[in-house]
């Protein structure tokens, strides 16, 4: 099973949600930043420390499920060629 998967191309919902999961990864940038910066200064038992936490798994989820909206579906082969296969 070496065949290359042929995609449809990305429409204009596909490029909007790859573009904001860029933003989303950008973004994580100075959250991780920040909340480093917290975390060596401030200590854990601060109560912005573990809120710069969900910060940075926030963008981090939104990027992740960004990118797998932004990703096109596999073309379907015919609806013929799906009746001989399952015979």
């Amino acid at each position: 099973m070496t065949e290359d998967i042929v995609r449809k191309p990305r429409h204009i919902g596909h490029k909007i949600a790859l573009v904001c999961a860029v933003l989303c990864g950008l973004m994580m940038i100075p959250s991780v930043l920040v909340f480093g910066w917290f975390l060596f200064t401030r200590g854990l038992a601060d109560t912005w420390t573990p809120s710069l936490a969900a910060v940075v798994a926030f963008f981090g989820c939104c990027a992740g499920v960004l990118h797998a909206v932004s990703v096109p579906q596999p073309v379907l082969p015919a609806q013929d060629e799906m009746a001989v296969e399952s015979k």
